[in-house]
């Protein structure tokens, strides 16, 4: 797909924007909103694998103890071909249509990887899952880290979160551009032409579009000076938050490239690309199709394998744009599958997983956590070894994104108080140092 028919056709993404309700967010005095400039700081991305994928199958790899083991961990490969990349080891799994490997993903890779095993997510359940991997806790009204990030690092841009599914709630502190029909976005950028694509087909001669847009900034600051409750004034300063983007949107089409690829690929794209124009914080990409309780091995490796292909991607793109050394990406999913097939060889919901963290701030060629050979996991020590006594310490989300949130700087910030997340009472693990 090229540009010009990205901008066109709804095939990848669609743009809804929702204005921030907290801290005071939107235009709420009454003078034109001020030109944002553009965001260079940290571009945080969460990759989301929807259904809960099976680390078993990738970067916690359980293989079958021989050719004719009768209950077999993984039935693709055996234990002894396992492979390892520095000190990560993973299974020796590729697509038979791509040709893309796990060997080619974690051998690029490896020394900037950080793999966090044995995650514990104390459910089994798909809301609750993606809640919990996201926001850190099970219960309800955090906001996602991306969102998180977003807001703490720059809520004014016009498309600072980006999120093309999963678990994207913001709990009101940032706006939230949801990417699943993107054939709006032209029309974003350029609301005044009859055809986005020619800037001599304005619907009105030049002079009067100044007096409608002059017209129209003096309403909307006559409208909230007339109002004095707080719900309405955010209400209007949405509307006029959002008219008032356009001009930034207008950068985005600079960056993006001429030839729009589809899937993990495409989210990669448009994300890069709005970050490069200054004016994306962060981003939730996602991938679908790994509830496979039938059939899970011709279903679920080549999701796994689409995933890294995905994640590879984002970084070359991210190379390419001259933005690598700002990219951070965390991957994550609802839970883990069973650690043995059922009977339609598919896998059931189990509550372990696994993350894999790269790019900036994060200390490569490292793995934390471990599971046992049934995939149940062991606990943590305070210096991060391993430690199979029953009462260890397990690592759960909340302390995935304590770490978060300290690597950001953002562990005593005001966001985090409104947010706080449950420790049981322990102090946080120093999971990315």
């Amino acid at each position: 797909m090229d540009r010009r028919d990205f901008l066109k056709i709804a095939s990848c993404a669609g743009l809804t924007v929702a204005a921030p309700s907290a801290f005071g967010g939107g235009q709420i005095a009454g003078t034109k909103r001020p030109q944002i400039g553009p965001y260079q700081g940290l571009l945080f991305v969460q990759v989301n694998c929807g259904g809960g994928y099976d680390p078993t199958s990738m970067c916690d790899p359980k293989g079958a103890k021989s050719e004719n083991d009768p209950n077999p961990m993984n039935a693709s490969f055996l234990t002894s071909a396992i492979q390892e990349a520095g000190n990560i080891r993973y299974a020796p799994l590729s697509d038979m249509v791509t040709g893309y490997s796990m060997q080619t993903f974690f051998e690029k890779y490896y020394q900037r990887l950080l793999i966090i095993n044995g995650v514990d997510m104390e459910t089994n359940g798909h809301d609750t899952g993606q809640r919990a991997m996201w926001s850190g806790r099970l219960a309800e009204g955090h906001p996602s880290l991306a969102a998180f990030s977003a807001a703490a690092f720059g809520k004014e841009q016009p498309m600072a979160f980006m999120s093309f599914g999963g678990y994207a709630e913001t709990a009101g502190v940032v706006a939230r551009t949801r990417a699943g029909n993107t054939n709006v976005l032209a029309r974003l950028a350029y609301p005044t032409r009859v055809n986005p694509d020619d800037e001599n087909s304005g619907f009105h001669a030049t002079k009067v579009q100044d007096l409608i847009d002059a017209s129209q900034t003096g309403r909307d600051q006559a409208l909230i000076a007339n109002q004095g409750l707080p719900k309405i004034q955010r209400a209007i300063s949405t509307l006029f938050t959002a008219r008032s983007g356009s001009n930034e949107l207008k950068r985005l089409q600079e960056y993006l490239p001429e030839q729009l690829e589809q899937g993990l690929r495409g989210q990669a794209q448009l994300v890069v690309a709005a970050y490069k124009a200054g004016i994306c914080v962060s981003a939730g990409l996602d991938i679908g199709g790994f509830d496979t309780h039938g059939n899970h091995d011709a279903d679920h490796i080549p999701r796994l394998l689409q995933t890294l292909d995905g994640i590879d991607f984002l970084a070359e793109e991210a190379e390419r744009q001259g933005v690598a050394d700002k990219l951070l990406v965390a991957v994550g999913s609802d839970f883990g599958r069973t650690p043995y097939y059922n009977s339609g060889m598919g896998k059931d919901h189990w509550s372990i997983t696994s993350m894999m963290f790269m790019g900036a701030g994060i200390k490569g060629n490292r793995v934390i956590g471990e599971t046992d050979g049934e995939h149940n996991a062991f606990g943590v020590t305070a210096d991060l070894k391993t430690d199979t006594s029953s009462s260890a310490r397990r690592i759960h989300p909340a302390d995935v994104h304590y770490g978060m949130r300290k690597l950001l700087g953002l562990e005593d910030s005001e966001m985090s108080a409104m947010f706080p997340l449950d420790l049981k009472g322990l102090d946080p693990l120093p999971l990315f140092g």
